[in-house]
């Protein structure tokens, strides 16, 4: 990546641009580097990503040339010709934007899934977690863990909700959590909630109190189970839902790559970025989203009534 890319970016965007790297070293023939100290934190404190390291990438890497991108959450169809570029002969190339779209995985799913292999130490502490969640009465029992994401705190601030940001109501975790239930074929399903605004989330839509009425309203007999994920970090709620078999997202880059870890049944909310807005001019959906992903909509919270609790 061009040095202007080590910002602070987190997890979902992190991902995107590892792809990136992988998607063009496959096609140009090339191996893909970063620097060995991220100034925010690299994706190494919990998945494996065996890649080589660099001190600095001008010093390290260059002579090179920028390789950029059309938009962000969309694909550029022209990086499929980069190979063909006569400027790139004998010199690194550098990867600069963020690259959102699933598009930027095809052709390198199986090598993206072995540099996103959860470092073992991460893994048994999830594989603790999920131990320790599992009710008691199910044991020795099939049953489903579905993990629900929640993106909310700094999207519902002004500034992210004027730019097109939006967080759905409670209807669309409703309407996705009773597919869900209608598919189970054990009879007993786990909801694993995470977000970034816990306290606010418990309040606002209540997973709980979601599980109750469906358990009154529901058609079929499922015995339901609802965890908040609590006091853990985002590296920690993202290797969660990748062992997820099914994944409900909101919004954002960090769900959608929960839900691309999973690899399982995944349900989006249609209804971001609001039309008309900033962001919507930056969107296509149909290179965001996967094309068996679920869209679902409803109606979206109004401005300014989270703040992130971390």
């Amino acid at each position: 990546m061009c040095e202007r890319n080590f910002d602070s970016r987190r997890l979902g965007n992190q991902l995107f641009n590892l792809a990136a790297m992988l998607y063009v070293a496959r096609l140009t023939g090339r191996r893909v580097a970063t620097i060995g100290h991220h100034p925010y934190g690299w994706l190494d404190q919990w998945f494996e990503v065996p890649i080589v390291r660099v001190d600095n990438v001008t010093t390290d890497l260059c002579p090179c040339v920028e390789v950029g991108e059309g938009g962000h959450l969309a694909f550029h169809p022209p990086i499929q010709k980069v190979h063909k570029r006569t400027d790139i002969v004998g010199k690194n190339v550098l990867i600069c934007g963020f690259y959102q779209s699933w598009k930027y995985t095809v052709g390198i799913e199986s090598e993206l899934r072995h540099h996103l292999r959860l470092i073992p130490s991460v893994s048994a502490t999830i594989h603790d977690y999920l131990d320790l969640i599992r009710p008691p009465a199910w044991k020795g029992h099939s049953f489903s863990r579905i993990g629900i994401h929640i993106r909310a705190g700094d999207v519902l601030l002004r500034i992210n909700y004027d730019f097109g940001h939006t967080v759905p109501q409670r209807p669309y975790f409703e309407q996705a959590m009773s597919r869900f239930l209608s598919e189970s074929h054990g009879g007993r399903v786990q909801f694993i909630v995470t977000t970034d605004s816990l306290q606010w989330v418990k309040e606002a839509i209540d997973f709980t109190s979601i599980a109750d009425q469906l358990n009154r309203t529901s058609t079929k007999t499922v015995d339901m189970n609802v965890v908040y994920s609590e006091g853990h970090d985002a590296g920690f709620d993202l290797a969660l839902l990748s062992v997820c078999d099914g994944v409900i997202m909101t919004t954002g880059t960090y769900g959608w790559w929960g839900a691309w870890l999973a690899n399982k049944t995944t349900i989006y909310y249609s209804n971001w970025p609001r039309e008309g807005t900033t962001l919507f001019g930056h969107f296509s959906r149909n290179d965001f989203f996967p094309p068996n992903w679920i869209p679902i909509g409803g109606p979206w919270f109004p401005c300014c009534q989270a703040e992130s609790d971390g």
